[in-house]
């Protein structure tokens, strides 16, 4: 970086008429001749700095050599010219008015040097600080409670999905849950690092890792232990924005949930991967409206599938679309109400039954194999997606391997609420969620390419018939939280009281939190918790998660959690 460039032609101009003074004060000097001048010396300092070339500030000098002469020509001629009525004609400049005049200029030169960072020592460069660092770290001891009386044996689908197919009449079972037999003392860590940066004034961008036992949406808790291996790293975050205005912006990437919500819906840890549209417009004083829109991939159809056969399925690409519009009434500097509606579609996410799949000929895929989720938690309703066609030497006994998919589509409708307050001069905010699958009809669990025969779970009482199936389309939850909701300072606490409702088929259960009945839907109960700070940055909690099922087989976890956590 040199001074020739055009931001920095203003210090260019006052070093020029710096040294031109220090000239006509001094006389002409050489290029290279040592001078006590002030002015020519912080020339000299720059060049050796690096941040002048020597070019440069020859040329500098050679300017101000050349205005200096043609001043000392003008005032050594100045009485012969002729003066207008009312014109005071200055041959000579008093040396203390010399030595204010460069002392200024001095001083305004080295101050935009200092404000730019191009000539004070050890500075940082100036882009530096358009780079801002956060962080945050927590270790936690966790503990896992079942109920004896819980349901045995519970097939894990979401594991039979990620590493299956089993085969259903095999001698090795699918995979199961842990249903009674209780976890305690797993001590378990997240770290999270992450830079954003302001690239030009409507432009920034954003990167940030974390921890994670595996590459889930919905938590970044890594589990300690496991031999003392290291821990694995994950890409976190990525996005661009763009903001053409005050009110609006563009993101890119994989992006912070831009939506207003509380985890009924989404996992608080969960990111975003698509593009999003976020617009606040102030509308008076203290009322603002705000819409968020965006489209966002859930999961792409691999190019090759199926990888064994020359002719590849059409693209059947997994996307959700989300639109919420707001507003927000700020009523006094204690008081704000934020209300929220939005319609999340999830497209392409029911799972499609094969055509007949002969498994028994050697044949490794059925073609709707790519309809199952690639990730889920629990509690949705499940049917087998292979048509497996019977082994004819075997017609009573053959092979099986399946996989499941959602029996339903969903497009959930989300009105979401939340009050900050102050009760006594505490901090009191009020939160409340509701939801709806507008796409679920039970009628579809048993549509001709489904069937009662096919449907593996939310049956109650081991019965597996169509007056047993239980599910449903709502969920709800309810929030208080007394005191910071977030300590900020050494002293400041908080309690918090939740109770949450999610039927089977409300939302998708890949997505929600992971605490609470150790994820998905399907579940109901409360949350009771609370936070310390033990100083700016650091603070203690406490979580203590009650969650049984909706319907179904009898499901009661019960997770503690307790915590350190730190930012940076």
């Amino acid at each position: 970086m040199t001074i020739g460039k055009a931001r920095h032609r203003p210090a260019r101009a006052m070093l020029t008429a710096a040294i031109v003074l220090a000239l006509c004060a001094g006389g002409a000097h050489a290029q290279s001749a040592p001078s006590g001048n002030a002015t020519i010396n912080l020339v000299r300092l720059l060049v050796k700095r690096g941040v002048l070339t020597q070019a440069d500030a020859d040329g500098l000098i050679a300017q101000a050599n050349a205005e200096a002469a043609q001043a000392q020509k003008l005032a050594g001629t100045a009485n012969a010219v002729p003066t207008a009525p009312g014109q005071v004609r200055v041959t000579y400049v008093p040396e203390v008015v010399r030595n204010q005049i460069k002392d200024e200029l001095r001083q305004e030169v080295v101050a935009q040097a200092k404000s730019e960072h191009w000539a004070t020592p050890g500075a940082l460069p100036e882009w530096l600080d358009r780079i801002a660092w956060s962080g945050d770290m927590r270790v936690r001891d966790e503990f896992h409670y079942y109920d004896k009386g819980n349901a045995y044996p519970v097939v894990d689908f979401a594991k039979l999905n990620r590493t299956g197919p089993y085969d259903l009449n095999g001698a090795n079972p699918p995979p199961l849950l842990n249903t009674r037999e209780n976890r305690t003392n797993s001590l378990r860590i997240r770290a999270r690092l992450g830079v954003n940066v302001d690239l030009t004034e409507n432009v920034s961008a954003g990167i940030r890792i974390g921890t994670g036992d595996d590459n889930n949406p919905v938590s970044l808790t890594q589990t300690l232990g496991g031999g003392l291996v290291k821990k694995d790293l994950w890409l976190d975050q990525a996005w661009l924005a763009w903001k053409p205005t005050p009110w609006a912006q563009v993101i890119g990437g994989r992006m912070p949930n831009p939506f207003m919500s509380m985890d009924l819906v989404y996992s608080n840890d969960l990111n975003f991967d698509g593009i999003v549209g976020k617009f606040d417009v102030p509308v008076t004083d203290g009322i603002g409206a705000f819409a968020n829109i965006g489209m966002f991939p859930i999961e792409y159809q691999a190019d090759d599938f199926p990888s064994q056969q020359g002719i590849k399925n059409a693209s059947r690409d997994k996307w959700m679309t989300g639109a919420q519009i707001g507003g927000r009434w700020k009523f006094n500097e204690d008081t704000e109400w934020n209300l929220a509606l939005a319609y999340y579609r999830f497209d392409h996410m029911r799972g499609e039954l094969s055509s007949p799949c002969s498994i028994y000929l050697g044949v490794t895929f059925c073609d709707t194999d790519a309809t199952r989720s690639a990730y889920m938690q629990k509690g949705n309703s499940l049917f087998l997606i292979r048509d497996i066609v019977p082994d004819p030497n075997s017609p009573s006994s053959y092979a099986q391997p399946q996989y499941v998919g959602l029996v339903y589509d969903y497009h959930v409708a989300d009105a979401n609420t939340r009050l900050d307050m102050k009760l006594a001069d505490t901090p009191l905010r009020l939160e409340a969620d509701y939801i709806r699958n507008m796409a679920y009809h039970r009628r579809d669990a048993f549509r001709s390419d489904v069937g009662i025969n096919r449907l593996v779970n939310n049956f109650g009482a081991g019965d597996f018939s169509e007056n047993t199936y239980k599910s449903g389309p709502v969920g709800w939850m309810v929030r208080a939280t007394l005191g910071d909701p977030i300590p900020q300072a050494a002293g400041d606490w908080n309690v918090a009281f939740a109770y949450k409702y999610l039927q089977p088929d409300a939302t998708p259960d890949g997505l929600t939190d992971a605490d609470f009945h150790l994820g998905g839907t399907n579940t109901k109960g409360f949350f009771l918790g609370g936070s310390y700070g033990i100083s700016p940055y650091a603070w203690l909690s406490a979580r203590y998660f009650n969650a049984k099922e909706v319907f179904g087989p009898p499901l009661s976890i019960d997770v503690l959690q307790l915590e350190m956590n730190a930012r940076f």
